[in-house]
């Protein structure tokens, strides 16, 4: 007996051209997402809702209806589910990489109950209306099971979400931003206990007592190779990887080749790949060498190139046109309730720890802000049949809505800058004629530190009078998720690593520094971990806490470094008075040596309040009868000495001039220039002649003194006369501090 029946072989992986298709895919998504993040990121959107709607509108509900979009959609199943598993294992690889697991050890008491009450509260009241509405509302079968499950994903948390909502709403360093991260931590961990219990659960009712005992054995045996085997193997690399170095490539392959046997491992035990690789990074000690090697190496092919895969998979399931309006009904009450029982669990807290409304209103609404993990488990359940295609798209479009409307209300609720908007600002000004000048000292690396020493050291404060100083190391964020402000103490800080190994040593030569100078006290000792986008908020918050009259900031020439950006926000939001700190040495802006001492100090006054902040500090180093000061007064010789705020500038002059006459290390100079160029000649001079020079930051550039020079300012950050400084190709050596009140 015979059958006419015809076979068809399977669809292989790279079989008619799936390959390029995977790559039009990657490519069209990647193309999406930055033109919606470049028209969203003004609407003060996460980068999470770009790629959101980038995956969406190649779903069923927008491109995807098209018979092109289909056919290259089935063409590439198979190599689209590898990417994805592959994105997927190294991406939650590296967000292991950035949690410090410590922060549970220093977080406040009152941010563990704000987390646990944020966490209980929407679980209980959203599980018992999810049971109510599956007792006494008519829906749909497959509603019906879907709501437990419903009720479960709205009421977690994930670290990493809040984490990179921050980031992109750059408040990462922030008050809140801390606050709600160490919320987010705390609720995080126990998000992820009750689905690991829940699946646990499941794996007990649906499998033999064999398969769950081996299953736990096999589990048990990854942990205690992760915790014996690859934590000292990370340690291992610390130690034979000289500090500032790189970690050696070889090291970074093993690691990476390591994360794919645990993803296999896990894999072939039951469990998904990701579990494995998120153990893996765990393990890995935050911060630099390695932590910081592995994001620089990874991060940008991951999220840029492998990640797109995900999201085109998790919204090729959504489809708008499938979705009944009273299961919509039904569902969006679920959503809203969760929203509201968030806000609400953290508002209440919050508010009960006399935090202010606004700033309470804030956290609760970045707590219910979603990002990937939230889409990733809201895949698995739909992948398990735990909810239903139609309440997958109700869900994930009515969060993304909210998460609109939540991110740019944020910002109008919360802005850092405006606690110290009212603030009495501090200047030199001010404080010259009190016992004591405070002043906050800002350093990148130790090659930072000598210059500022070096101008300390100058200062040589009188009799009666103290320098006090803190100290800041800035170390820029990378190889971690949270942000960190770590206080030096005598004993040793929780917060160990490489990055508090440099900040010993740079404290340490303060603490030298104030040993064998009279008149000098290091207050205390900072370090900020933080990005440089948001680094000044550390700055002005010191600012306010310690009261200090000026900061000094070394001066980074690289045309695009972050240290840029970060100077310039400093320049516009600092509550005291700001300098800038750069030497030169034949040409070429580097390291002048400690044991440097400035005998020869120009002070070039042109007017405003800049240069009088300016003069003010010059007449302070002139009490130290071993520096000589020379202030130079630039005039335009068509103007009969008549400029704008002639009065207070002659005021200040006049008052330097009642000092002059008691005093054999001041002089007074007088230079009348005709222009731009004129000014320009009279700074090469005055370059070779001296060790130090001070300059205002902001001038009148329509001045005739000025003409013509700001148009070629490379450095506009300096002010002009800055500029020409630091731009100077003269043999001189000296250093520059650019002053701004």
């Amino acid at each position: 007996m015979a059958f006419n029946t015809i076979c068809k072989a399977p669809k292989r992986m790279f079989e008619n051209g799936s390959f390029p298709r995977l790559l039009q895919q990657l490519g069209c998504c990647a193309l999406l997402t930055g033109s919606l993040n470049f028209f969203l990121r003004p609407m003060e959107q996460t980068r999470f809702i770009g790629v959101l709607f980038a995956g969406i509108m190649q779903s069923p509900s927008i491109l995807g209806r098209l018979e092109t979009f289909k056919t290259m959609v089935y063409e590439t199943q198979s190599l689209m589910g590898v990417t994805t598993t592959f994105g997927l294992v190294y991406f939650t690889f590296l967000v292991g990489t950035k949690i410090d697991m410590a922060m549970l050890l220093t977080t406040r008491r009152k941010t563990i109950f704000i987390g646990c009450f944020s966490f209980i509260v929407p679980l209980i009241v959203n599980f018992s209306v999810s049971l109510l509405m599956k007792r006494f509302m008519d829906m749909d079968l497959r509603l019906r099971q879907s709501l437990p499950a419903i009720a479960l994903v709205l009421s977690l948390t994930a670290f990493h979400d809040t984490s990179c909502v921050l980031d992109d709403l750059n408040l990462l360093n922030s008050e809140i931003g801390r606050l709600s991260l160490s919320i987010s931590f705390v609720s995080g961990i126990f998000s992820w206990a009750i689905v690991f219990i829940i699946f646990s659960i499941k794996e007990i009712l649906t499998l033999d007592l064999h398969t769950v005992i081996f299953s736990w054995m096999s589990k048990a045996l990854l942990f205690c190779f992760i915790l014996f085997l690859v934590r000292p193997l990370y340690l291992w690399m610390i130690r034979n990887t000289p500090e500032g170095d790189n970690l050696k490539e070889g090291y970074v392959i093993l690691i990476f080749l390591l994360v794919l046997i645990s993803a296999f491992y896990t894999e072939s035990i039951g469990e998904k790949a990701v579990s494995g690789a998120v153990l893996m990074g765990l393990a890995v000690p935050v911060g630099p060498p390695i932590a910081s090697a592995i994001v620089e190496k990874l991060e940008y092919f991951v999220t840029l190139v492998l990640l797109p895969s995900f999201f085109i998979g998790a919204c090729y399931q959504i489809d708008v046109f499938n979705i009944n309006l009273k299961n919509f009904a039904i569902v969006e009450l679920l959503v809203f309730l969760g929203f509201f029982m968030r806000l609400i669990a953290v508002l209440l807290p919050c508010l009960y720890c006399e935090m202010p409304f606004q700033e309470a209103l804030s956290i609760s609404l970045i707590l219910n802000c979603d990002g990937i993990f939230a889409l990733l488990i809201l895949a698995r359940l739909l992948n398990v049949k735990w909810i239903d295609k139609e309440s997958y798209t109700i869900i994930i479009l009515t969060r993304a809505w909210i998460q609109m409307a939540a991110s740019p209300l944020v910002k109008r609720l919360y802005n850092p800058s405006r606690r110290y908007a009212g603030y009495k600002r501090q200047t030199i000004q001010n404080v010259v004629n009190s016992r004591e000048l405070r002043i906050l000292a800002c350093v990148f690396d130790k090659d930072s530190v000598p210059g500022i020493l070096n101008f300390l050291e100058a200062i040589n404060p009188a009799q009666n009078y103290t320098v006090c100083i803190y100290v800041l190391h800035l170390v820029e964020l990378v190889g971690r998720a949270a942000s960190i402000l770590v206080t030096h103490k005598h004993h040793k800080n929780r917060h160990s690593g490489r990055a508090n190994n440099a900040s010993e040593r740079i404290i340490k030569a303060f603490h030298h520094f104030e040993q064998h100078n009279q008149g000098f006290l290091v207050g205390q000792a900072f370090t900020t971990i933080s990005p440089f986008s948001g680094m000044h908020n550390d700055v002005c918050n010191l600012i306010m806490d310690k009261r200090t009259a000026l900061v000094i900031i070394p001066f980074h020439e690289s045309v695009e470094h972050p240290i840029r950006l970060f100077i310039q926000n400093v320049w516009q939001k600092a509550p005291c008075s700001v300098g800038i700190l750069f030497d030169h040495l034949n040409g070429s802006r580097s390291i002048l040596d400690v044991c440097i001492r400035y005998e020869n100090v120009a002070m070039i006054f042109i007017g405003g309040p800049d240069d009088r902040e300016a003069l003010t500090l010059s007449m302070k180093m002139a009490e130290n009868l071993n520096v000589n000061l020379t202030v130079f007064r630039f005039t335009f010789s068509g103007s009969n000495g008549f400029h704008k705020n002639t009065k207070k500038d002659d005021d200040a002059i006049r008052d330097f001039w009642s000092k002059l006459m008691d005093t054999e290390n001041i002089a007074y100079k007088e230079e009348e220039v005709t222009d731009g160029a004129d000014t320009a000649c009279k700074l090469k001079a005055i370059e070779n002649t001296c060790d130090f020079i001070m300059v205002g930051r902001r001038h009148n550039n329509s001045s005739p003194i000025l003409s013509g020079l700001d148009e070629w300012s490379v450095y506009k950050e300096l002010g002009v006369i800055g500029d020409l400084l630091a731009t100077s190709n003269s043999l001189g050596k000296f250093s520059v501090l650019v002053v701004q009140q």
